[in-house]
């Protein structure tokens, strides 16, 4: 087995360890909606950056740039997956960064990308959370999402609206902020850090299954 293949696996297997940040987010956004997301992947085949088509190229390119935390990081695997969207089968690409080629830092990202469109589904940032004691403020936190998506989508992000705020506690004490957008078609999931930077945005594009309503704060827009 390649050292390629192992950094994925064990990157992987970190995303189902419990009490992780990307698990957080998860479950933060599960109790957002009275639905939860079940998300069945079926792996078809391992691809490098040059078996992309240009669209896809570009989305990873454009999120690189788009955020600074990922823009030196390196694709270390890249894995074409056939999921079960509200539009239909679709097959996306889950790419992995990683601070360091050889995977030797904790620090990685993780970008979700339909495979023939280029369009971004996801992305996931794992590089730790900060100390200082200030909470992302509700308004500033919905301000901060925004901006994000702006960066991200562009023009496109104009359709987003303000639906739900949460909040939640990860490893040490530390907080993040769930802000939730409404387009007509489906829901986008903005994760961050109490300093207001990204770790994760999401398109609520999956087929869902009945969940348990919860409580959850919501703003007139």
């Amino acid at each position: 087995m390649t050292k390629r293949k192992v950094l994925a696996f064990t990157l992987i297997a970190a995303l189902l360890l419990p009490n992780t940040p990307i698990l957080t987010n998860e479950a933060a956004a599960a109790s957002s909606h009275k639905e939860k997301a079940t998300v069945t992947a079926t792996k078809l085949e391992e691809l490098s950056i040059n078996d992309l088509n240009q669209k896809a190229k570009a989305t990873l390119n454009h999120v690189k740039e788009a955020i600074p935390d990922l823009k030196n990081y390196h694709i270390t695997s890249i894995v074409k997956e056939k999921v079960a969207a509200t539009s239909g089968p679709i097959e996306r690409l889950e790419v992995i960064l990683s601070s360091k080629p050889d995977g030797t830092t904790p620090d990685f990202g993780v970008v979700h990308v339909n495979a023939s469109t280029g369009e971004l589904i996801s992305v996931d940032i794992q590089n730790g959370l900060p100390s200082s004691k200030e909470v992302l403020g509700d308004e500033e936190a919905i301000k901060k999402g925004k901006e994000h998506l702006k960066l991200l989508f562009g023009k496109q992000a104009e359709k987003y609206k303000f639906s739900q705020i949460n909040s939640s506690t990860v490893q040490d004490n530390k907080t993040q902020v769930l802000v939730i957008y409404t387009s007509p078609d489906h829901t986008i999931n903005v994760t961050l850090d109490r300093a207001g930077k990204l770790k994760a945005v999401k398109k609520d594009i999956y087929l869902k299954a009945a969940g348990k309503n919860k409580k959850q704060k919501t703003f007139a827009q």
